[in-house]
């Protein structure tokens, strides 16, 4: 399953493609974290598959989210426990290194057109 993780403090995101396939779980998770303590508002997008989360930083840690949403059944056992700044960094270096790859096939691409003439 994809899950997608965007976060930064009182907002997380989390999109998955199981939430395509089940948006009736999608809409129970999101009446069940809304009345969790320091959650201010869900918003589920089931086009997209995901659940945006806007909550209290002083309440609230996206790792307790997580968890939350793993027990509810949103996300795999294997998103949950690790330190948030470990999985910011390793999904930043994914969008890095994909925007780097990118780049360089571009250049590629245009050092052989060049060459080609």
């Amino acid at each position: 399953m994809s899950l997608y993780i965007h976060h930064v403090p009182g907002r997380l995101r989390v999109r998955t493609q199981a939430f395509r396939c089940q948006p009736s779980r999608m809409e129970d998770a999101a009446r069940k974290l809304v009345a969790l303590a320091g959650v201010d508002e869900v918003k589920v997008n089931a086009s997209a598959g995901s659940i945006t989360v806007r909550y209290d930083p002083g309440q609230r840690t996206q790792d307790e989210l997580l968890r939350a949403m793993e027990e509810l059944g949103c996300v795999g056992a294997r998103y949950v426990g690790r330190p948030a700044d470990t999985q910011i960094a390793g999904l930043f270096g994914k969008a890095l290194l994909g925007a780097l790859a990118q780049t360089v096939a571009q250049k590629s691409i245009s050092t052989l057109v060049g060459a080609l003439r």
